[in-house]
This record gives structure tokens, sequence and C-alpha cells, in this order.
């Protein structure tokens, strides 16, 4: 049963039925994404003001150090991503992880790296192959969440863990998660996939372990590779309003770029 009022992108949330269902937006929460996205490009415009300034000590440390540990969870969730997914995705899994781990180092937090781990290489499983819902018919993080938490609590893996795991994949999608509503894991989750996809936090990273992490996970057609289509996404989801908004962005941009009438 969906909890009463249940956090944007949580497993809860994603229970709703009606008009709300399957992960599709209020009004209001479609203004909390709005507002995730001014937070986190607040965040990016002033390290780039103090990038300029010499201000930003970037975090870099070899990647052997922050590789996964060996348990029987980290096992669990490599062979499904590994079994489901295209070799595409596999890499900007791997390539969201070490950026969480590494956002996660610079601001000197503490994480669970066997959860983290768990929900970076299957935050997009929703997307992968042998998937029983299309993004169409459901908001693909919102059932991706769902077939998480089913695989690995059917490993037999401790049920409330898994739950924070796909809580996190979940909420990975709302732009900007919340460490102290949400704690570590989900929150440089999201911060892990908003670095690979949009460069957002790259300047806290070392350039020589983001060019090792490039040379060891190559960065492919990432349009075609998350299904970034207008049109493709449920209307009123999470992923058709972001590539709704980033449309109209770019829309813009290509009208200020034509000749106005009388020049």
């Amino acid at each position: 049963m969906p909890e009463k009022n249940a956090a944007l992108g949580t497993v809860a949330w994603g229970k709703r039925s009606g008009q709300f269902g399957k992960g599709r937006l209020t009004r209001g929460e479609k203004l909390q994404v709005l507002l995730n996205l001014a937070r986190i490009s607040i965040l990016e415009a002033r390290d780039a003001v103090f990038d300029r300034l010499g201000l930003i000590n970037a975090y870099g440390v070899d990647l052997d150090g922050l590789q996964p540990p060996d348990t029987p969870l980290v096992r669990d969730a490599f062979d499904f991503a590994d079994n489901v997914q295209s070799l595409e995705l596999m890499r900007h899994s791997w390539r969201t992880y070490y950026w969480a781990m590494l956002l996660g180092g610079y601001r000197n937090l503490d994480v669970d790296r066997e959860m983290l781990f768990a929900a970076a290489i299957l935050h997009d499983v929703g997307l992968a192959r042998g998937r029983t819902s299309e993004p169409k018919d459901c908001c693909f993080v919102v059932y991706g969440a769902e077939r998480c938490k089913h695989h690995l609590v059917g490993k037999g893996h401790d049920r409330a863990k898994v739950r924070k795991i796909a809580d996190a994949i979940g909420l990975h999608l709302n732009a900007y998660v919340s460490h102290r509503l949400h704690g570590a894991e989900a929150h440089l989750l999201s911060r892990g996939a908003m670095c690979d996809v949009f460069g957002m936090g790259r300047r806290r990273i070392g350039k020589s372990v983001r060019n090792r992490i490039f040379k060891e996970h190559p960065k492919g057609d990432m349009t075609n590779e998350l299904e970034i289509w207008p049109g493709h996404h449920l209307s009123g989801s999470r992923g058709d309003f972001l590539i709704g908004l980033n449309k109209n962005v770019k829309s813009r941009q290509q009208s200020k770029a034509l000749p106005q009438a009388g020049e």
C-alpha cells in the first residue's frame, strides 16, 4: 500500500495510484524538481567561480582504493546488472559509482560503500534488457527501483537494506537529493549520475582520476543509451518533464542565435 505523504521518488511514492500514479508528477512536485535543478545549478555556478579563483581543492585518489567490498550483496547486484545491461549502460553505472565516491570524498562524507555500489550499478536497470515495463507506461526509475528490490530480496538480502537501495534508485532522478533527509548513499548516487550525464560537480574531482575513469569506462552515446527521446517517456513523469525542459532550453538558445528581423 502507498504511504501517505511519501517523499517524491521513493518506493512508497511510486506505489501511488490514480491520476498521479506510475510516477506522474503533481504540479507541486514539478515545482520541487525545478527547485532541485536550481539548487544544483547554483552549486555548479559557485564551483565555477571558486575554480577560477583557485579555491577548489579537487579530490583525487587511486581507483583501487574505491572498489566496492566483496560481499554477497555486491556480487548479486553486479551479476544482475552485468546480465541485463548493455556495455554502455554498465560503463555509465561504473562511472556514476566512481563520481559518487569521489564527490563523497570531497565532502568527507561517511558512506556505506556496499549500498552505494548496489544502487549505482543498478540505478538504470529500468532501461535494461528483460524489462516488463516500458518508459511510456511507467516512470522508468519507479519500475527500476521495484525491479531491483524484487531481485535482491529474492536473493535473500536484508529487506531494510534493499529498501534503502531501491529508494536511492527511485530518488536519483529528482535532480538533487538531500543528504540530511535521505542519507549519504541516495545523495551521492544522484550527484554521481548528474556528474556523469551533465558534468555537474566535475571540478571537485582531480583531473588525473577523471581521465583514468574515462579511460577504463569510456563515455558513449548517452542520449540513446538512456533513451533520452522526446515523447518516449510517460507523460508527466520525471523523465518526460526533464526532457521537455531540456528541449525548451535548447529551442530558446537556437531562437536567440537566429538573426532577428531588421538585422
